[in-house]
């Protein structure tokens, strides 16, 4: 039943781009997700590939296409794609996480240990992320720095790994 719901909102999506090309980039970033979602990544890739051409600077959009990716099983290329969307937006915590995830799944534990932080520095509400970073430095046998995980202390990762600490309880600027 799934699959015939995403084959007839993927006909509706092809059917409105041959009318109406206008949004032809919101359709193929709609189409992008709905092939991601059908696990269509190729196509997925595609469709993100072919929006990035008109709106370039839209970080959502690299995330986008790096999840994809990654979900692919291609979470080396991934990386990259997460790279221009922290560029154009460097507090992106989602674009941080899965940057994260990708390292992890490439074994680079300490690279992921980096962006988890950096993920949880710009959004501490982020509890999972504490889990996922105990499994990266678990897997690079860093077993001194569980504790600061066990403690959720950010500060006292800052002399292990590079990452920007945000307070979040300080006073915007002007107030």
């Amino acid at each position: 039943p799934a699959t015939k719901a995403f084959e007839e909102v993927k006909s509706l999506l092809l059917r409105a781009l041959d009318h109406d090309s206008t949004d032809a980039d919101k359709i193929h970033e709609v189409l992008g997700v709905v092939y991601n979602v059908s696990k269509d990544f190729d196509s997925a890739i595609a469709s993100f590939r072919s929006v990035l051409q008109q709106r370039p600077d839209d970080h959502q959009l690299w995330n986008k296409l790096g999840a994809t990716l990654a979900n692919g099983n291609r979470s080396e290329e991934a990386l990259p794609a997460y790279h221009r969307a922290i560029q154009i937006k460097p507090k992106y915590a989602r674009a941080w996480l899965n940057m994260a995830i990708s390292h992890s799944n490439l074994q680079n534990f300490d690279q992921a240990a980096r962006c988890y932080l950096q993920a949880l520095s710009l959004n501490p509400r982020a509890t999972h992320c504490w889990s996922y970073l105990r499994m990266a430095l678990s897997s690079a046998e860093r077993w001194d720095l569980l504790s600061l995980v066990f403690q959720q202390d950010l500060k006292g990762f800052q002399e292990h790994f590079d990452f920007v600490l945000y307070d979040h309880d300080a006073a915007p600027d002007g107030v």
